[in-house]
């Protein structure tokens, strides 16, 4: 989500207005916050900390006692909603510490999916089984990924799905998994980005409602979908949609904005052969079959690893890569 913060005549930061509200949105009154700090994330929960005492100036906050764990806070400036967790500080007077994370990931956190298969063997044994699951499909519920595993949270709706990724189909399974944690496994495989939205409709209520955007580009006159600007590297079109975001044209370097940058690599994750698998012995076989060098292994080296190695031999890995292209 995107916030925006907002100064004073004396380029001070406005302190938003925070509102205690009740599990089913009810207003109860404002909230005198003070040592605020937020944290926001585009692909995660958001994260709310602040402080509350229970006299200030002599005056005691009217709603001290209903400021507890799993209330909600709405901050009017952005309408984003929040659970909250309390924790009393009685070493410098009556304090609670609040901490909060933006709805919908929180509650999403806490609804499990159990026994979810999705294109397995065992989904397509069900009787009611007609056409494969596919990410979207508002047609049929019953054949769309996001439509079967909502179920568990029906005060959520779909508001958008990119085209590009709607009839995507992928074999999934889910078991004592998390709603967000399913979320999160769908947005790898499909390279796909989740919006989970905590605002509030046109009546003040909450409006919980999620969105599906494509993280790649994807030609509309051939379907090639990968990375890349410009044209597709496909059919050389023009004709595509870039992936979510904009391109800023900012380059971050440490000359420009970034202060004391670390690249490192994860060695124990950086492999050159690949085992495949599919769901039987059958299939398996059938991917050995499609391999052209006739077997379940894919193999990639790296240019950086031909390096070390003899001329002779990476002729030889040249050769067999042009081959196996072919």
């Amino acid at each position: 989500m995107a916030i925006k913060i907002k100064f004073d005549s004396a380029n001070k930061i406005q302190t938003p207005t925070f509102v205690l509200a009740t599990r089913t949105g009810r207003k109860l009154g404002t909230i005198p916050a003070y040592n605020i700090s937020f944290k926001d994330s585009l692909n995660a929960c958001s994260e709310l900390f602040f402080k509350v005492n229970k006299v200030d100036n002599g005056i005691e906050y009217a709603h001290w006692d209903k400021l507890k764990d799993f209330r909600l806070v709405w901050c009017k400036d952005w309408d984003i909603w929040f659970e909250i967790y309390v924790e009393i500080d009685n070493t410098k007077g009556l304090v609670k510490n609040v901490s909060a994370k933006s709805l919908g990931e929180a509650e999403l956190s806490q609804i499990n999916l159990y026994d979810i298969e999705i294109n397995t063997e065992d989904d397509i044994a069900r009787n009611d089984y007609k056409i494969p699951t596919v990410l979207y499909n508002p047609e049929h519920p019953e054949a769309s990924l996001l439509h079967r595993i909502m179920e568990k949270a029906p005060h959520y709706h779909i508001d958008h799905v990119d085209s590009s990724i709607a009839n995507i189909q992928r074999t999934f399974s889910f078991n004592n998994t998390s709603l967000y944690d399913a979320l999160q496994d769908i947005s790898e495989e499909i390279k796909c980005l989740f919006i989970i939205n905590s605002g509030s409709d046109s009546k003040g209520h909450i409006d919980r409602k999620i969105s599906v955007y494509d993280l790649e580009s994807y030609c509309y006159d051939c379907g090639n979908r990968e990375e890349f600007t410009i044209a597709c590297p496909k059919c050389g079109s023009k004709n595509i949609s870039s992936g979510y975001g904009k391109d800023t044209t900012i380059f971050i370097s440490e000359q420009n904005l970034a202060d004391n940058i670390t690249y490192s690599t994860d060695t124990n994750s950086v492999k050159n052969c690949f085992k495949l698998e599919a769901g039987d012995d059958l299939m398996t076989a059938t991917v050995r079959n499609c391999n052209p060098n006739g077997t379940d292994y894919i193999w990639h080296i790296s240019d950086d690893t031909k390096e070390d190695m003899s001329k002779e031999l990476v002729d030889k890995l040249n050769s067999y890569d042009d081959l196996y292209k072919y």
